[in-house]
């Protein structure tokens, strides 16, 4: 009971903050900030420009952005016009993760991101890319000061036995000029001086005959950058969806730039403290009650997003 009262007075006080709103001349400060902003973004967004000139406009950029999310209820602006930012939500309204990337000459990317708290002191947390210095598909604890740097896209909440909050992050890391990767990891945090990204194994895989053979940190899919490939929660199903990926030849078997989506999916599911793996998630074939998702056709003509949608 007493975790329950802890529960619902934190989340009394989050909606109280919650619900304050802009009065006109915060929204004209931050609408003004953000212009300027847009100024530098046009610049870094698009790598048809000399490299040295999107990187310097991306450092003036980050410490401007980063003094507008200090400013007082600048959580309550949207930024909706940084549309080359990912802006994600924590379920709880808890925090907000906003993640962008600089395109570097061999088609490699560079990611910057900086989680924002909700909280009256406005804390954040600044997450700098480290993931050209870890080892392959990384699954050590990481923290924002070395941060396995991507785009995310998505964030579920779950809770364990202890009632402790997990959240899960979805992210696109455009690994290279051939391949791409799709990242599902952990995020824990006591508070917002002590956020960590992969605690403990809670990715748990089993066989088909529900014997536990493996644990991981994060799970990373590496694919061939012109095929698409699913990575996200189901909300209807409340399970973790995920294309699975294979060669397409056993003499591509270590070629992961190669790697395409079989037709076939997987999955994970929460069980109380971690996340469950599902071997086959649609068993049956297409039009029948548990049929696999058809994906419409896609117009060649639209311009991609920087999420290649």
């Amino acid at each position: 009971m007493k975790t329950l009262f802890t529960i619902f007075i934190s989340f009394t006080s989050l909606f109280i903050f919650s619900q304050e709103s802009l009065n006109e001349k915060q929204v004209q400060k931050f609408q003004k900030g953000e212009i300027a902003l847009l100024e530098y973004m046009n610049i870094f967004a698009y790598d048809s420009i000399p490299f040295e000139t999107r990187v310097k406009n991306i450092h003036d950029f980050i410490p401007r952005f980063v003094g507008l999310l200090k400013e007082k209820n600048s959580y309550l602006y949207a930024f909706d016009s940084l549309r080359y930012i990912s802006k994600i939500h924590a379920p709880n309204n808890s925090f907000k993760i906003f993640t962008w990337e600089l395109k570097e000459p061999l088609g490699t990317h560079r990611y910057y991101g900086v989680i924002q708290f909700n909280s009256k002191d406005l804390k954040i947390a600044p997450l700098f890319d480290f993931s050209d210095t870890m080892e392959y598909h990384t699954q050590k604890i990481l923290t924002p000061k070395n941060w396995y740097g991507c785009i995310y896209y998505n964030c579920v909440l779950t809770t364990d036995e202890n009632g402790k909050n997990i959240y899960t992050l979805f992210g696109l890391d455009r690994a290279d000029f051939v391949s791409n990767r799709k990242i599902m990891e952990i995020m824990t945090f006591e508070d917002e001086s002590n956020v960590k990204f992969g605690e403990n194994q809670l990715i748990h895989f089993y066989d088909t005959s529900n014997i536990l053979i493996k644990k991981k940190t994060r799970l990373f899919l590496e694919y061939n950058d012109k095929a698409v490939v699913h990575l996200n929660y189901n909300s209807v199903k409340e399970e973790i969806i995920y294309d699975h990926i294979s060669p397409p030849s056993e003499k591509e078997r270590d070629a992961k730039f190669s790697y395409i989506p079989d037709g076939t999916y997987e999955g994970f599911k929460w069980n109380k403290n971690y996340w469950k793996s599902i071997y086959r998630v649609f068993k049956y074939s297409i039009d029948k009650p548990d049929s696999p998702p058809m994906p419409a056709p896609k117009n060649n003509s639209k311009r991609k997003d920087m999420f290649g949608n």
